[in-house]
């Protein structure tokens, strides 16, 4: 309530930076310092300790310096440093979920530029349009799951994610409406045969498959009901309020979560992902009061 949400971006800004900073020189100088699994060895992970934790949060720090730098008009060289040294960091990383992430948050800003300077009836056609290539894209992508996954260097059943997802819908099934309760289900009885299964598995490791295991359908569309609230809210402010690049970070804050949330389960954990989204809900309420 106390700082605007410009305000709250460049507060972001301080603290990324000061990650960004930091897991440069652990990783570059110090790297025993922090715990590191073998299996990840010549993955850098900063000061995460892993290197998927590095990449989602160099992914934040690269796109708030990227907004703010096309937004600046002083420090400008400081904004592209720092977008630079966290894009550097996402590639030593390997993390190629964040590499999408921030490329796609790049290529939507003509989408959004293109939305403040036409009509209500264009944005509509432009809104309906950019959803029938996003649904046309994710067929093309399932239909040409090998070739795409194959480039990447993934396995198609990236990293034994969609085995684990058949398991996991299959307990769904079983309490549909009401789920097994927040974050009961891992610690429970009826998560053993599953944790036999896939001893590494402590989520689902996708945040729309955990929320709906933990809360059910009727969590899952109260979850839903918020978040189109938050997505009509960004997108009034692209259309009525935005001035600069930076005025698109609450949009671009969902398109991080739907993407992450995809092989990662990060809706309502305590965690970075969720602060950002709580106290950008709230201050875009307060903002259209």
């Amino acid at each position: 309530m106390r700082y605007s949400l410009r305000e709250q971006i460049r507060l972001i800004a301080w603290a990324l930076g000061v990650a960004a900073l930091l897991s440069m020189l652990f990783s570059a100088f110090i790297p025993g310092y922090i715990h590191q699994s073998p299996e990840l060895v010549n993955m850098w992970s900063g000061i995460y300790g892993h290197k998927n934790e590095l990449g989602y949060m160099m992914a934040w720090s690269a796109g708030v310096f990227f907004h703010l730098a096309l937004s600046s008009y002083g420090y400008r060289w400081l904004m592209w440093a720092l977008c630079g040294i966290s894009l550097c960091l996402i590639i030593l990383s390997r993390s190629t979920t964040s590499l999408t992430i921030l490329l796609t948050m790049i290529l939507l800003l003509p989408l959004y530029k293109c939305l403040k300077q036409t009509n209500y009836k264009l944005q509509v056609i432009m809104m309906t349009s950019a959803l029938m290539l996003l649904i046309v894209s994710s067929v093309l992508l399932l239909n040409n799951a090998e070739i795409v996954v194959g480039t990447s260097g993934k396995d198609l059943t990236f990293n034994g994610r969609s085995d684990l997802w058949e398991l996991v819908v299959s307990k769904i099934l079983e309490r549909p409406w009401l789920g097994y309760g927040f974050s009961g289900f891992w610690t429970s009885n009826a998560a053993s045969n599953l944790r036999a299964t896939y001893d590494w598995a402590s989520n689902a490791h996708n945040g729309f498959l955990e929320l709906l295991l933990e809360l059910g359908l009727l969590g899952f569309l109260t979850f839903v009901a918020g978040f189109v609230r938050f997505f009509v809210m960004a997108l009034n402010r692209i259309i009525s309020v935005a001035k600069k690049p930076e005025d698109y970070w609450p949009m671009q804050i969902l398109v991080i979560i739907v993407i992450v949330n995809f092989s990662e389960a990060r809706l309502l954990t305590p965690s970075w992902n969720w602060l950002m989204y709580l106290t950008t809900s709230l201050s875009l309420t307060l903002s259209c009061e």
